[in-house]
């Protein structure tokens, strides 16, 4: 039988599940059931994962926020165009080169293995886009960190933004009006906000919530979140109830995996290279 634990988030992954299925009706658990039936997609990420994690744990916090740097600007949201390397000459400026990723995102190299990966078991079918999804649930579970529903179908941009990127991530100097600002305009609750804020602690998220109480924050956008009002009492919260935070990061990780993803084919395209356009 089932821990009341576990039965509890298998109920909340159900209703997420509910919850965005009229929007994002091209998306499914089972899209690649068809054209690669004997692919495990999930198990060939976390094979590659397990490796990667053993020689280097800090890498599942930073394929987490490499996933968090490709879904919030709304280039096309969670569409791989972070993953584009700059090609001047097909018009793509590669949003690694923005203010707020450069010289500061990396995981790129585990993408590239994983996409070979599921490419030698089924060629020119499974986007990067959907493979940097699994992969940031899976760097989280391998963390001993929640899971989520990873709904699969998305396709591969086209191009990328630059200015996107520069304009639509949250900067580490911002105020907690900036911040709910930024988070709102993606259509995340405050309260979203402040779950995904320790993502990229993940692993330790009671320790990164539990500096906060104790004053001990690094970056002022996270020291900002000890307000005093509501969202002071759900960084306490955390800080103390990892079930509390695990739901609420599930739900925010979940909507975020779903924002603005592209399914049409005339909109986007399966890359066979994440980091390049097919030619």
């Amino acid at each position: 039988m089932a821990s009341p634990n576990n039965a509890g988030h298998s109920l909340l992954a159900l209703a997420l599940l509910l919850r965005f299925s009229a929007a994002y009706g091209q998306l499914s658990e089972d899209h690649y059931a068809s054209a690669c039936p004997l692919l495990d997609l999930k198990g060939t990420v976390r094979s590659v994962l397990a490796g990667e994690l053993s020689k280097d744990p800090r890498m599942g916090a930073s394929l987490l926020r490499l996933f968090f740097h490709d879904c919030f600007p709304q280039v096309r949201g969670c569409d791989a165009s972070v993953l584009l390397v700059n090609e001047p000459a097909r018009g793509i400026d590669s949003e690694q080169d923005a203010g707020p990723n450069q010289n500061s995102l990396r995981g790129f190299d585990v993408i590239d293995k994983i996409k070979a990966a599921v490419e030698a078991k089924c060629r020119g079918n499974v986007s990067c886009a959907d493979i940097l999804a699994v992969t940031a649930r899976e760097a989280v579970v391998l963390l001993r960190g929640p899971s989520w529903p990873v709904r699969l179908g998305r396709l591969d941009s086209l191009n990328a933004s630059r200015g996107k990127a520069n304009s639509d991530l949250p900067d580490p100097s911002f105020s907690l009006q900036q911040l709910e600002k930024a988070f709102g305009g993606k259509g995340f609750s405050p309260r979203e906000m402040v779950a995904l804020s320790g993502g990229h602690t993940i692993g330790m998220a009671r320790r990164y919530y539990g500096d906060l109480v104790n004053g001990t924050g690094v970056l002022n956008s996270d020291r900002v979140l000890m307000d005093g009002g509501e969202r002071e009492k759900q960084v306490r919260t955390y800080s103390t109830d990892s079930n509390s935070f695990f739901t609420d990061f599930e739900n925010a990780m979940f909507k975020m995996s779903e924002m603005s993803v592209i399914t049409a084919r005339d909109k986007g395209q399966i890359r066979l290279d994440c980091k390049r356009l097919n030619k």
